[in-house]
C-alpha cells in the first residue's frame, strides 16, 4: 500500500504540532520514522492509520481515503491495548468490528497467530495479562494483521524489550516485510531498525528534516545530529575507524562493522604497558562539528517549548498562592451544596465557565475530562424522574415526574458544579503547590495527634490520579478505535465499550498504585519527620485581593441563595 500525505498540518489546542508534511512511501517497504521527543512522530504515526485527522492537507493510501482494515496500529504498551478474556477472543473482536464474517474469524486468527510465534493451540484460551513483555507485543502485532492490512503502523515497538525479545521482534518485522505488507515505524532505536529499512523520515519541530533511503544516515550522520538525533553506535564507529585508515567502507549495521572488524591484523601489544587512565574521545568531525547531539538540541527543546507556552498562556492563575484557590475551592463547595434554587445555581454556573475562560484552559481537554461524566449525569436525571405514584406522564408500569425531572435536574447540575470546581483546581495548581497549601491549612490538626503529612500527601495524590486516569482512558479508547470501529460522541461509551475498558483500567491503576508505594517507601518516606517542603508559600497584595473577590462572590451566591 501506498502512502501519501501533501501538505499535512496538525495542531493540539491551537499549538501547531505538524507543519506541511509531505511524504510519498511506497508499497511493500519498511519505513523509519525518527525524531526527538515532542518532534510529532506520535501525532504523524495516527495521522497515517486514521486516528486523527489533519487540520489541512491531505493523506492518501493507493491514491483514495483510508479504508476500514486497510491500516492497522500497535501502539507502544501493550497495557494500553488489550482487552479481551482470551487471546481468541483479542483477535476475534478487531475482526468483528471490521465486518469479517463469522466462519472465517478462526482460520484468520489461527494464522496471525501462527505469523507471530504465538501458536494457537497454546495461546488461544490464555489471558493477554497473563502473558510475558514479549507475547503481549506479538499479540498486539497479531491482533493488527488479522484483518490482513494493506498497512501496519507501530509506535516504539522494541521500547521495554530485553535483546533477545526484541531481536525475535525484529525478524518477525522482516518477515512481515518480504510478506508485502507495508510498515511504518516510529522510534528512537535507530541501531535496530536502521540496519533493516528502506526509507527513513526524520523530523524536527514539527517538520520533516529528511525524507528518503535509510542508507543515506548511516553514510551521513549529519543528517541525524542535524535533529538533533544520535547516529547508531556502529556508524560512529566505522567513521571513526575509517578517518584513521581502518575501514574501506562504512559499515550499515553492527554486523557489517564487526565482519570488517574481524578482517584486521590485530595489533601486537607492547612489551611493558604502563597503567594508564582510560578516556573515551568524543567523536568529531574534522570540521568541528561533533557526532553527539548538543545538549540544547535535545528531546526536551521541543517540550520545553511546548511548557513555556502552556506556562505562559496560564500564568496569571500559576502566581497565585495555592492557599486562595484552596480558599475558593471550599467556600465554592459550601455556597453550591447550599444552592436549592435554579437562579442560584445558573449563577454560579455563569461564575465557574468564566473563571475557566480566564484560566485558559484548552477547550479539548476540558471536554475530554466532562465525557466521561455526561451518560451518568443523563441516567441519574432520568431515574430521578420515574415515579410509580401520580406520574404527570405514563409509560408502561413506569411514569415520569415533572417535579422529580426538576429535582433531579437541580442535583445533577449541582454536582457537576462540584466536579467543575474540582477540574478548575487541578487544572491550575501543580501537585507541590497543591501539597504545600493543604499541609499549610490542616497544620493546626497536629496538635490533636493526627498526621498531617499522611493527609495531605493521600489527597494530592488522590487528585493527581484523576487526570492520569483519564489520559488512560484516552489511550484505551484509541486502541479500541484502532481495531476498526471508530467511534464518535457516546457511541464511544456504549455497554460493550465500557465493560472492554474497565479491566485494562483497572489493572493499569492497580499497577500505578503499586509503583508509587513501591517509589514512596524507597525514597525512605518517614511521617513523623519533618520534611523540606517542595515550595515555598509566598503570601501576596494579588492573593489579598483576589481572596476579597472571593469572599465577595460566595457573599454574593449565598445571599441569593437564601433568598430565591
Amino acid at each position: 500500500m501506498r502512502i501519501q500525505a501533501n501538505h499535512v498540518f496538525f495542531s493540539y489546542d491551537r499549538l501547531p504540532v505538524l507543519t506541511d508534511i509531505n511524504l510519498d512511501i511506497r508499497e511493500g517497504t519498511l519505513t523509519v520514522l525518527c525524531g526527538v521527543t515532542g518532534s510529532g512522530k506520535s501525532t504523524l504515526l495516527r495521522l497515517l492509520s486514521g486516528l486523527a485527522e489533519p487540520a489541512a492537507g491531505t493523506i492518501l493510501l493507493d491514491g483514495g481515503q483510508a479504508a476500514a482494515g486497510n491500516v492497522s496500529m500497535v501502539f507502544q504498551q501493550p497495557e494500553t491495548q488489550l482487552f479481551a478474556g482470551s487471546v481468541y477472543q483479542e483477535l476475534e473482536y478487531g475482526l468483528a468490528e471490521r465486518g469479517v464474517p463469522g466462519p472465517q474469524r478462526l482460520e484468520l486468527i489461527r494464522s496471525a497467530l501462527a505469523r507471530v510465534g504465538l501458536p494457537y493451540d497454546e495461546f488461544g484460551g490464555r489471558s493477554p495479562f497473563l502473558l510475558s513483555g514479549g507475547e503481549k507485543r506479538r499479540l498486539c502485532i497479531a491482533a493488527a494483521i488479522a484483518s490482513l492490512p494493506g498497512l501496519l503502523v507501530l509506535d516504539e515497538p522494541t521500547a521495554g524489550l530485553d535483546p533477545q525479545a526484541a531481536g525475535s521482534l525484529l525478524e518477525l518485522l522482516r518477515g512481515l516485510r518480504r510478506s508485502g505488507l507495508t510498515l511504518v515505524i516510529g522510534t528512537h532505536d535507530l541501531d535496530s531498525f536502521l540496519p533493516i529499512a528502506d526509507e527513513a523520515i526524520v523530523l524536527s519541530q514539527g517538520a520533516v528534516h529528511y525524507s528518503g533511503p535509510a542508507s543515506t544516515l548511516s553514510a551521513d550522520p549529519l543528517v541525524l545530529t542535524g535533529a538533533g538525533l544520535e547516529p547508531p553506535a556502529y556508524s560512529r564507529l566505522g567513521h571513526r575507524l575509517r578517518q584513521r585508515g581502518l575501514l574501506a567502507e562504512l559499515p550499515d549495521s553492527l554486523d557489517s562493522l564487526l565482519a570488517a572488524l574481524a578482517e584486521q591484523p590485530l595489533p601486537a601489544p607492547p612489551e611493558e604497558a604502563p597503567p594508564a587512565s582510560v578516556q573515551i574521545p568524543r567523536l568529531s568531525w574534522s570540521g568541528g562539528e561533533n557526532l553527539l547531539p548538543a545538549k540544547g538540541n535535545t528531546a526536551g527543546r521541543s517540550s520545553a517549548a511546548t511548557d513555556i507556552q502552556t506556562a505562559s498562556a496560564r500564568k496569571p492563575w500559576q502566581r497565585l498562592d495555592p492557599r486562595v484557590k484552596w480558599l475558593g475551592m471550599v467556600l465554592g463547595t459550601l455556597a453550591v451544596l447550599g444552592m436549592q434554587a435554579l437562579l442560584p445555581l445558573l449563577l454560579a454556573s455563569g461564575l465557574i465557565a468564566g473563571l475557566m475562560l480566564s484560566a485558559r484552559i484548552p477547550w479539548q481537554r476540558t471536554i475530554r475530562f466532562f465525557r466521561p461524566f455526561l451518560l451518568m449525569f443523563l441516567f441519574l436525571w432520568l431515574l430521578s424522574a420515574l415515579t410509580w405514584s401520580s406520574p404527570d406522564y405514563k409509560l408502561g408500569p413506569v411514569g415520569l415526574s415533572l417535579a422529580g425531572m426538576e429535582r433531579g435536574g437541580l442535583n445533577v447540575l449541582r454536582f457537576l458544579l462540584l466536579v467543575a470546581l474540582g477540574f478548575l483546581f487541578t487544572e491550575t495548581t501543580t501537585g507541590a503547590h497543591l501539597r504545600e497549601a493543604l499541609e499549610w491549612g490542616i497544620t493546626p490538626l497536629k496538635k490533636l495527634g493526627i498526621r498531617t503529612r499522611n493527609w495531605s500527601l493521600a489527597v494530592s495524590v488522590t487528585l493527581q490520579f484523576v487526570p492520569w486516569i483519564l489520559d488512560k482512558l484516552a489511550q484505551l479508547q484509541l486502541a479500541l478505535n484502532s481495531r476498526g470501529r471508530k467511534a464518535r460522541g457516546m457511541a464511544r461509551y456504549t455497554p460493550r465499550q465500557v465493560a472492554l475498558l474497565i479491566v485494562p483500567l483497572l489493572i493499569l491503576v492497580i499497577g500505578m498504585g503499586d509503583e508509587l508505594a513501591t517509589a514512596v517507601e524507597s525514597r525512605g518516606y518517614d511521617p513523623t519527620k519533618e520534611r523540606t517542603p517542595a515550595y515555598l508559600l509566598s503570601w501576596q497584595n494579588r492573593d489579598t485581593l483576589v481572596m476579597l473577590c472571593i469572599l465577595l462572590a460566595a457573599a454574593l451566591l449565598w445571599t441569593v441563595s437564601r433568598f430565591s
